[in-house]
């Protein structure tokens, strides 16, 4: 057997052949129609099974249309943190004079922050259709890939409480069946509390995991049908929700006091750190998860359009959840006669760390229209729905890192579940580590922000623009200038001023909300969310040269020649034959940057395109395997 070098011309017809046998399809003796039956029907079940995989590229598959596009990417970030986390953070930053300045600051992240990141993400996972992890590695070398994985830890560590939040709302959503809804906040106070005294939030928390894994476990062909019923019912009963509350008496009030500003705050870094955690958190930036759907896009679905709507919708969601929750608490506490001061303090005070706010506060509101207990079960219902989306994107970012790395789908879920599983049950069990989770994992957005910045900047932000965006998207709008001019002038101020001044403020004012010193481990101390990242990090840096790309886990795989080892891996990693270079034979054509050129003694020598060693596209150098 000896290499034989030859450029080959390999029809379209012909690539499944090829890919199933490691080696063009020359000579091959013609099998009997019986045994080609059995063959095909054993290669079915076995695949049905999670035994087998086919052609990754046909098995990856890609959304059918830009409507589940868009609706799936909205149901990655369009759930409970803009029904619960936004209200809340705005409701801590509500001062007596108003929230207009927090409005205002959180604002402009979205254009400065948020809006940039997410074109990153979409233009990546679009360009090299793999994971976050292997992403970092394709474009700008092995040495980064420590910074594709913070960002799959963080998206982990935020899915594993998440669900806890998603069990508080399947409960509700129960609870409202068989009981009626509260009439007065104290009612309403006494059922959150026996929701966190009880069992329900751990069997809940496992109940929402096992959703999301059995959703990822056939790609986006459950995805996006998924999302297309989701996203549209949360959304018109957001709506409803949001004009009956504008009717409610004093709502006015609620208004006047979210769009009044308080410019004395506009000094207080945690007000500038909770305004870019919470956009990061709205929008999804930084969490890799657009980066991961956009692996099933196709050219002709347009990144920049999705990239720059998407985060504006999301965000436009978040704002009149916060004006329900303003007109909700105005009109209840007025009525009773309560001055500003008392609704304020009754806006902050809802629950651990004001957690309770949506599930105090909403039934309520309901509690005063005809037929409110339906409004709310199907309000809460579809918070689970659409959150449970958000976890389901989640998920598969981490699934799709372990695929990346030769792990089956379905022990790439069955591993993700276990981890999420372990990883939340300390959430569901105490409010407190519950607060510290999401106080550390969403300024860890931040952290994941630059890395992406880095991401660009070091691939060379004139080169990504052109390769990744303008020379590479079908009927997509051009990606402007001031997207560069964000990136490399404001967002890196942004990001790492953010955090210096956070780091500074602590120390010197001790500002934490809550008043507890920074070098103690509180829920939401400095210590305690820097000790983490810390962990994290060092974690991921020495196992940095441990992650090999799939071809080191087949070579390790043939080195095991143990049956007993053999049949072990075989159950994890897929049988993976080695794949020769073939010309594009889809719409999806690589652009001159993915053209690698193979030889006998490198292989992928070409492999990282900010080299600048590419080749052209017009010759194909094949390595084949053929019996002279």
């Amino acid at each position: 057997r000896t290499r034989c070098f030859a450029p080959v011309e390999v029809m379209a017809s012909e690539k499944h052949r090829l890919l199933d046998t490691g080696r063009p399809a020359i000579g091959r003796t013609k099998s009997s129609k019986p045994v080609v039956v059995l063959k095909t029907v054993g290669r079915g079940v076995k695949s049905i099974l999670g035994l087998q995989r086919s052609d990754p590229d046909e098995e990856k598959g890609h959304f059918t249309s830009s409507v589940g596009v868009m609706l799936s990417m909205l149901g990655c970030v369009v759930g409970t943190g803009n029904i619960w986390r936004f209200p809340r953070i705005m409701a801590n930053h509500a001062e007596e004079g108003g929230a207009l300045v927090f409005l205002i600051v959180w604002f402009l992240f979205l254009l400065l922050w948020s809006i940039p990141i997410c074109l990153i993400e979409y233009g990546v996972g679009r360009f090299t259709r793999k994971s976050v992890i292997e992403s970092f590695y394709t474009l700008i070398g092995p040495s980064y890939r420590f910074l594709g994985a913070f960002v799959a830890v963080t998206s982990l560590a935020i899915g594993s409480f998440y669900s806890v939040l998603l069990g508080y709302c399947a409960y509700y959503t129960f609870f409202f069946m068989v009981k009626p809804l509260p009439d007065n906040l104290p009612l309403a106070e006494e059922h959150f509390d026996d929701l966190l005294d009880g069992f329900w939030p751990i069997f809940f928390h496992c109940l929402c995991i096992l959703l999301a894994c059995l959703a990822i476990s056939r790609g986006v062909s459950s995805i996006e049908p998924v999302n297309r019923i989701i996203v549209p019912t949360l959304l018109v009963i957001v709506i409803i929700s949001f004009f009956y509350s504008l009717y409610l008496p004093y709502a006015g009030m609620g208004i006047i006091h979210m769009f009044s500003p308080d410019w004395k705050s506009f000094s207080s870094a945690q007000l500038w750190r909770d305004a870019l955690t919470q956009n990061a958190w709205d929008t999804g930036a930084g969490g890799g998860l657009f980066l991961t759907y956009a692996t099933y896009m196709t050219r002709r679905q347009g990144a920049v359009k999705l990239g720059s709507t998407t985060p504006a919708i999301n965000n436009l969601v978040s704002l009149l959840c916060g004006m329900t929750i303003f007109c909700t608490v105005f009109s209840n506490e007025y009525l009773k006669g309560s001055p500003t001061n008392v609704v304020i303090g009754v806006l902050k005070t809802n629950g651990p760390f004001n957690t309770g706010i949506t599930f105090i506060q909403m039934p309520l509101l309901y509690n005063s229209l005809n037929g409110g207990r339906v409004v709310a079960v199907l309000f809460f219902l579809c918070i689970t729905l659409a959150g449970l989306s958000s976890l389901i994107s989640i998920l598969e970012l981490c699934v799709h890192v372990l695929e990346d790395y030769g792990i089956r789908r379905i022990a790439g879920t069955i591993i993700v579940f276990v981890l999420s599983l372990s990883l939340g049950l300390a959430s569901a069990l105490e409010p407190n580590i519950f607060a510290n989770q999401d106080a550390t994992w969403a300024q860890a957005l931040i952290v994941s922000g630059c890395f992406f910045l880095f991401l660009v900047i070091r691939y060379g932000i004139l080169r990504f623009r052109k390769e990744l965006y303008n020379s590479f998207g079908i009927n997509d709008w051009s990606l402007p200038w001031i997207w560069v001019f964000i990136i490399l002038c404001v967002a890196p101020i942004e990001g790492i001023g953010m955090l210096i001044w956070w780091l500074v403020d602590e120390i010197i004012n001790n500002s934490d909300q809550y008043n507890s010193p920074w070098w103690e481990f509180t829920p939401t101390s400095l210590i305690s969310i820097v000790t983490q990242w810390t962990i994290v990090i060092c974690g991921v840096v020495a196992l940095n040269w441990w992650i090999y790309p799939i071809t080191r886990v087949t070579n390790l795989k043939q080195e095991k020649r143990s049956s007993n080892c053999e049949k072990l891996l075989n159950l994890f990693i897929r049988n993976k034959t080695p794949q020769i270079q073939l010309p594009p034979t889809f719409e999806d054509t690589p652009t001159s940057s993915e053209a690698t050129t193979y030889d006998e003694d490198s292989y992928m020598s070409d492999e990282f395109p900010m080299k600048g060693n590419n080749k052209s596209t017009k010759e194909k150098v094949l390595i084949v395997d053929a019996k002279l």
